[in-house]
């Protein structure tokens, strides 16, 4: 029997203010898809549930100069559909539509999904393949963290204790000619990724890749960038040196050493690691010329 009260804040004030009021005990209910496993299965065993389905403001998609703010109450079906609004979301679009099946994307959320904070999210890999940076708020005031500091590990986060992740920030891209694409391999559609990856280019008038982008999920504990891939496409023409991608996806491989598991051994994985690189590098490419200069 579950003994804990449950609570429906309808502001994010009252909720900051139950957080702050029941410390450690305090669980943050979105869409609930993660929290009612925990549950059940006694890992978790609140003073307090907070539920954030009556909160005003949190839902909302909007662009602005800097970027696409992105509520955390913004359901992963919803998401999967606002690559066609917001162009500079179409990698996190795809990444929506592989999260398990259309029940649990109609119900799960943004923001429940990145605290989760599971070492095969499609979403936190899609999210820090864009540079996506958290906005967390507490009574004690607010603060903008990127995702690559906010994810600590599995299961793991870099909030502090009465602090509410309320937006997900997406900057804009710098370079017209900027892409981003997801891939991922598993066995069954809606099971987590084997693997996955998540790569960002963006071309300058001469073709010459700035500030690359390769992500590797589900091979630590959390998503992983690839620097040393990274650093083979900076400033290298795409156009003419296609054999960059291939370097660049052969250095993704050997980047780490991917955890084992019952599904995937570590040198399955790294092969894996070299196929999606390097298919996720030659669209992102494909996908940067469509846009005109």
């Amino acid at each position: 029997m579950l003994n804990c009260c449950y609570c429906e804040p309808t502001t994010v004030a009252e909720a900051l203010t139950l957080l702050a009021e029941h410390g450690d005990g305090a669980r943050v209910v979105a869409g609930g898809q993660v929290i009612a496993l925990l549950l059940r299965q006694g890992f978790i065993k609140p003073s307090c549930l907070v539920s954030l389905q009556s909160v005003a403001g949190l839902d909302g998609i909007t662009a602005e100069q800097r970027g696409v703010r992105i509520g955390a109450m913004v359901t992963l079906h919803r998401l999967g559909n606002a690559g066609n609004e917001y162009p500079t979301l179409r990698a996190l679009s795809e990444a929506a539509h592989t999260v398990a099946d259309q029940h649990i994307r109609n119900r799960g959320t943004l923001g429940g999904n990145i605290c989760g904070a599971h070492p095969a999210s499609d979403i936190n890999t899609a999210l820090m393949t864009l540079n996506a940076e958290v906005t967390l708020v507490s009574t004690q005031g607010e603060r903008m963290v990127n995702l690559h500091e906010f994810l600590a590990g599995p299961f793991t986060t870099t909030a502090k204790p009465g602090e509410l992740l309320t937006e997900v920030t997406i900057p804009g891209f710098a370079l017209r000619r900027s892409a981003a694409v997801y891939c991922r391999f598993s066995p069954r559609a809606g099971d987590f990724p084997v693997v996955s990856v998540g790569a960002f280019v963006s071309l300058d008038d001469t073709g010459q890749c700035q500030e690359p982008r390769i992500v590797l999920g589900n091979c630590l504990g959390a998503p992983t960038r690839a620097t040393e891939a990274e650093q083979r496409l900076a400033h290298r023409n795409l156009l003419e040196d296609t054999r960059s991608l291939t370097e660049a996806a052969t250095l993704a491989a050997t980047h780490l050493t991917p955890r084992s598991e019952p599904m995937a051994s570590s040198a399955y994985k790294q092969d894996l690691v070299g196929v999606l690189t390097r298919a996720a590098l030659t669209e992102a490419v494909a996908r940067a010329l469509e846009v005109r200069p």
